[in-house]
């Protein structure tokens, strides 16, 4: 592992000296590594949790497999989380493979998404020889035209392209203008460039993957449209389940509908960012950074760079909680209130992260020193105003995951609600509703849950 001294101070002082201006942005990459690797942990947790409450479910096998491609494709900074040396290469290319088979998978597991709530013209997709295969299928169906992509360009460096590691760690002898050639290793075959070591940043270590063929490019944002695709078609199957009866059906539709929905936005602004770079510098190559020296050209690769990691961050924990709901949502105790505790708490965290460092941003760049300013003019009223900011994003994601309840729930409730009929509870229809309870399987918190909730609706209602 290369020097760059002890790890929290390091983290410290590249997330405390970020600059976009001068292209320093170190510290950013570290904060999408640690939230890339947390959120891949969370959406193989969702994607176990959908497989082991029905492990023979077609449905629930397909969602599955959908997640965790998602959970390694979310995985796209891994590599510059810890200072690695260049003998990481190898197994940083072998990852990238993996990661464009994720992306040929995901592309094609959203529009498959419809055999499971199928459309009038999509209704052939139903039958049992396709979408109980499904899950099986996709995955070598990727697995083979990934193997022919890369056959047809002569490899896997001129598809994928190559991995670059900048070594500027410690002891550095730096010239009077404070400088110094930068340690570069590269992929074979990967075309070489100079890069310089400044003092004042020193030292550091990261890695930049380079952009292969177009068809890699083409792969990035492909996705997108696939997912607006699978978004129109879900929104048909919602509105066809709903005309004919099938609510289940509807509220699965809706939910795959939604999470199909915030991919497709989220994604697609930050697609139309690579595909303004492509016209503007002839590709998206995140290798050409260290060879541009144009600093404003630079500050354009960096933001379209970002917006499109944050982006893959983003959709991909959505979709996690949006896919859960709709699969788990009458199979799981309490599965519905978790996520939207869960979604609530992640919202709160990763806005608030932004606006932090878009605060210490901007007054960094206005006052010297003047980050930790930034960051209490933003951290100061999130403290403050707290419980009120929650209050509206709970309010926000009972919207997105409406309360649902299993078949055990719902008849408890309609045990409760005849025993509130006159709206008191005596110690006999206690007796019984504990007795309907043990017999259902349902614990007391859940019970206190349900009946919390059966009772705030009454009082709604009343007023």
């Amino acid at each position: 592992m290369p020097d760059v001294g002890a790890l929290l101070p390091y983290y410290w002082r590249t997330i405390s000296t970020m600059d976009f201006s001068i292209g320093w942005t170190m510290g950013l990459t570290h904060i999408i590594s640690l939230l890339g690797l947390i959120t891949s942990i969370a959406l193989f947790f969702l994607a176990m949790l959908i497989i082991r409450a029905r492990p023979k479910a077609a449905e629930n096998r397909f969602m599955c497999i959908l997640l965790l491609a998602e959970s390694w494709r979310v995985l796209a900074q891994w590599y510059n989380l810890i200072p690695l040396g260049p003998e990481f290469i190898p197994i940083i290319q072998y990852y990238r493979v993996g990661w464009y088979f994720c992306g040929i998978l995901c592309i094609m597991l959203y529009i498959s998404t419809i055999a499971f709530y199928p459309t009038k013209r999509t209704k052939f997709m139903n039958k049992d020889s396709i979408k109980n295969n499904l899950w099986w299928v996709l995955p070598a169906i990727s697995a083979i035209l990934l193997a022919s992509m890369i056959t047809a360009n002569g490899g896997l460096q001129d598809t994928i392209g190559g991995t670059m590691h900048v070594d500027c760690s410690q002891d550095m002898v730096f010239d009077a203008d404070g400088n110094h050639p930068a340690t570069l290793t590269y992929s074979p075959g990967m075309e070489e460039t100079t890069g310089t070591c400044t003092k004042e940043l020193s030292p550091y270590v990261f890695f930049v993957p380079e952009a292969g063929s177009g068809l890699s490019t083409l792969l990035l944002i492909t996705p997108v449209f696939s997912a607006t695709i699978a978004m129109f078609m879900m929104r048909s199957a919602w509105k066809l389940s709903k005309s004919e009866g099938r609510e289940d059906d509807a509220n699965e539709a809706r939910s795959l509908f939604i999470g199909f929905t915030g991919k497709a936005t989220i994604k697609g602004m930050a697609v139309i960012s690579i595909i303004a770079t492509t016209v503007m510098f002839g590709r998206f190559n995140l290798a050409d950074m260290t060879s541009i020296e144009n600093v404003d050209q630079l500050v354009i690769y960096f933001y379209c760079l970002y917006a499109f990691l944050f982006s893959i961050l983003l959709t991909g924990m959505f979709e996690g909680f949006m896919f859960t709901y709709a699969i788990l949502k009458n199979d799981i105790l309490g599965i519905d209130e978790k996520l939207r505790q869960a979604f609530s708490t992640t919202i709160f965290a990763g806005f608030g992260g932004i606006l932090l460092i878009a605060a210490t941003e901007t007054m960094e760049s206005y006052i010297p020193g003047g980050g930790l300013v930034g960051g209490l003019i933003i951290g100061a009223p999130l403290i403050v105003l707290r419980k009120p900011i929650f209050s509206a994003i709970n309010s926000f994601s009972t919207m997105l995951m409406p309360e649902a309840f299993t078949k055990a729930e719902l008849s408890y409730i309609e045990a409760y609600e005849i025993a509130m009929e006159d709206r008191i509870i005596t110690e006999e229809q206690r007796k019984f509703l504990k007795l309907q309870a043990k017999t259902l399987g349902l614990d007391q918190e859940r019970i206190e849950y349900i009946e919390s909730w059966y009772n705030s609706n009454l009082e709604n209602e009343e007023e």
